[in-house]
């Protein structure tokens, strides 16, 4: 009940706010005013000028990698073969790694009595290697497969990616690693 007032209030308002619109008849002449036109002459375009773009500096980096035919009985010699190259082409991606990326080594040597008593070590390569392409997989003597690799990297990769070559700005401080910050 309450709404009906507030819709008549509406629809009135509407009404006579549309009685203050003037419009004119579609058949009276309109005055066109003459405007004096500018002449725009033409200007140059100034284009932003880009800093001349580098041809990359690529390096061809090589990976060999070797596998052996399995000796377990129950392959096929077609399954021992395809082991073998299979084998030979992880270890190139294994070489072409640990040169792009560096590789790990942990060691451990127990000395007793002035004496290396057990000497260990193990290495460990972390990486994602791509765009390589297979050079050739060659068998060798004795079953064994030779597989070449390589793969073409800018030289900026090896500037970037090592703290040693990097530039002192980009350098980090290793022992910021260590370092508690309070929450």
């Amino acid at each position: 009940m309450k709404k009906i007032p507030f819709l008549i209030a509406g629809i009135a308002s509407s009404i006579a706010l549309t009685g203050c619109m003037q419009t004119k008849p579609a058949n009276e002449p309109q005055a066109v005013q003459a405007q004096p036109t500018k002449v725009v002459e033409p200007q140059a375009q100034v284009m932003p000028v880009a800093p001349p773009v580098q041809k990359p500096e690529l390096l061809k980096i090589s990976g060999i990698g070797y596998g052996a035919e399995s000796t377990f009985a129950p392959y096929t010699p077609g399954q021992r073969r395809l082991m073998a190259i299979r084998s030979s082409k992880l270890d190139a991606y294994r070489a072409l790694a640990e040169q792009l990326y560096g590789i790990k080594i942990d060691s451990n040597t127990s000395v007793s009595t002035l004496t290396a008593k057990n000497d260990s070590f193990r290495a460990r390569v972390n990486a994602v290697v791509r765009g390589a392409r297979v050079v050739s997989v060659t068998p060798m003597a004795d079953h064994n497969y030779e597989t070449v690799l390589e793969v073409y990297v800018d030289k900026k990769f090896f500037e970037e990616a090592f703290v040693y070559t990097a530039s002192k700005a980009a350098a980090v401080d290793p022992e910021a690693a260590y370092k508690v910050s309070a929450y």
